[in-house]
């Protein structure tokens, strides 16, 4: 055989059931003869060695060895000491390349004096596209520094590319051994220092999802495994301190973005030990990443909240990222309240808050006619106590004629529920927009009520009388609606005002009546069926 273009490094362990289908998958490639296939068994205990040896003794070309178990890094680092082609592959053995994969990258590669090729990827079945396949799907280019492509370091797979061999060697760069994901510190620094490299959107490599949790691609989130991710993290932070400044930022973005997503991992899986632990090393590892580079990866307030946690070093908000501070109002949008605002402001924005008006109650207080009006305030990472009054989060009733701090009732998740009592005798009859107003030192922001989470949203009420006046709320088109009447409850209840409001509202109830009605028949009669 000539010496091969590219050595397909395939470790293996327990994959009998796939084996046959990932090797010939390589078969099928144009250009076989110059192909060198490594096959490392790493103590497989299935019927994956027979596979494997059958395999080598009837194709061309093939190595095969057998180790004691010692993991996926340690069985590729073996493969790579084997291989003898001018390009390194790595295919894992439950997976597949698509025909054409490998001839297309060499051709590139080859074509552009590249270190390194990259294909796009994709699972068995698909998953939702990551943000790096936006690097690939903009065109075949080639590519002199990382951070000309910076959301490509979000995908440290070694498959779906190739490496040229030569350059593997001068740079030192070896897969993880005895840990999870052993790719980041081959693939990133690889790529951090690839003088050229060439991407492709051509799919390159299909990856198998087998939801057991035992696929090489499947995540990994029990605390062991969040702790070794940090370990591989800490070290690439290490190993990317001498890049160019472009370069670096490439990597710490990236940085920033995996692990905000582990940090939410470790709130919810964590003990109160590992968790203090995770966070003061991830509050060192962050020294180097400004806030506005953690900010661009941060969904919501909450989880904003938890990276401030992250800088302050304060396991407890990272566990339960919620605030009961004030909410601030900067440029017409809302934040979180913080007492170092202007440093975390990038990471404290609101992203989303909403208003659901659910009703109105008499009061009933010992003096002077009054009303309730109760409802819910949605938004990531507020919090408060029962009875505790707001006096950032006011309810408007017109535009700006009555506002009352509202007081808070409970939390639960993401919704804080609220009251209000207001004087009616304060409105004269009429009809009054209702909104709630985020205030902060003389700076407002509006958040007009709008239908929750489920679609459930500001509800008809029926009219309740308080003092000389007659109060319902009505959802209109632009919002929830008070009325305010002067009259009894009961004539106003019989008036085709009310009658045309609440009509269209008791219909629907009658309507989902009835067709729970009708599934609960369906079900008893196909019940008696299967039981006859």
């Amino acid at each position: 055989m000539p010496s091969p273009t590219v050595s397909v490094v395939v470790p293996v362990y327990n994959t009998e059931k796939w084996l046959a289908e990932a090797l010939g998958s390589i078969d099928r490639q144009p250009g076989r003869d110059l192909i060198e296939v490594v096959v490392v068994d790493d103590g497989s205990t299935d019927g994956s060695a027979e596979v494997a040896q059958r395999y080598a003794d009837q194709a061309t070309a093939v190595r095969y060895v057998r180790q004691d178990n010692a993991g996926l890094g340690a069985a590729r680092n073996h493969g790579v000491r084997l291989a003898a082609g001018r390009y390194l592959a790595f295919l894992d053995s439950d997976d597949i390349y698509p025909d054409g994969a490998l001839s297309h990258l060499t051709g590139l590669a080859d074509r552009h004096e590249a270190a390194i090729a990259v294909g796009d990827m994709q699972g068995l079945p698909p998953r939702p596209n990551p943000a790096w396949r936006r690097e690939l799907l903009a065109g075949e280019r080639v590519v002199e520094h990382i951070a000309h492509a910076p959301d490509l370091v979000g995908n440290p797979s070694a498959c779906n590319k190739i490496f040229r061999r030569d350059l593997v060697d001068a740079l030192g760069v070896k897969f993880t051994e005895g840990t999870a994901f052993e790719d980041v510190l081959f693939t990133i620094p690889f790529l951090a220092r690839s003088p050229r490299t060439i991407l492709t959107p051509r799919l390159s490599y299909l990856y198998r999802q087998r939801g057991d949790n035992s696929s090489l691609m499947d995540s990994r989130s029990q605390p062991a495994r969040i702790m070794q991710h940090l370990t591989i993290i800490e070290r690439l932070a290490d190993e990317v301190r001498d890049l160019r400044p472009d370069d670096r930022e490439a990597v710490h973005r990236w940085i920033a973005y995996v692990q905000l997503h582990y940090a939410w991992r470790a709130a919810a899986g964590c003990d109160d030990d590992q968790l203090a632990e995770f966070t003061a090393r991830m509050h060192s590892l962050f020294k180097d990443i400004p806030t506005d580079v953690a900010s661009e990866f941060v969904g919501n307030a909450g989880a904003g909240l938890r990276a401030v946690a992250i800088y302050e070093q304060d396991a407890a908000t990272v566990r339960r990222p919620r605030t009961s501070r004030p909410l601030r109002v900067h440029a017409g949008q809302p934040y979180l309240g913080h007492p170092d605002f202007d440093t975390y402001r990038d990471l404290l924005r609101v992203r989303e808050v909403t208003v659901s008006v659910h009703g109105l109650r008499d009061s009933r207080p010992v003096t002077g006619p009054t009303v309730t009006v109760h409802g819910t305030v949605r938004c990531a990472g507020i919090d408060g106590e029962p009875g505790q009054v707001r006096s950032d989060l006011l309810l408007e009733i017109g535009d700006g004629l009555l506002r009352q701090p509202v007081t808070v009732e409970d939390r639960k998740s993401n919704d804080l529920r609220w009251s209000c009592r207001l004087a009616a005798g304060e409105l004269a009859p009429g009809r009054y927009p209702v909104r709630l107003v985020v205030r902060d030192s003389g700076r407002e922001y509006a958040v007009p009520p709008g239908p929750e989470r489920g679609g459930r949203g500001t509800l008809g009420t029926r009219p309740t009388r308080v003092g000389t006046r007659v109060l319902w709320l009505t959802p209109d088109a632009a919002g929830p609606t008070l009325v305010v009447t002067d009259g009894t409850a009961g004539t106003l209840a019989r008036s085709p005002q009310w009658l045309s409001e609440m009509g269209a509202r008791q219909s629907r109830n009658l309507l989902r009546r009835a067709w729970r009605t009708a599934r609960s028949g369906r079900r008893r009669l196909t019940s008696r069926r299967t039981d006859s």
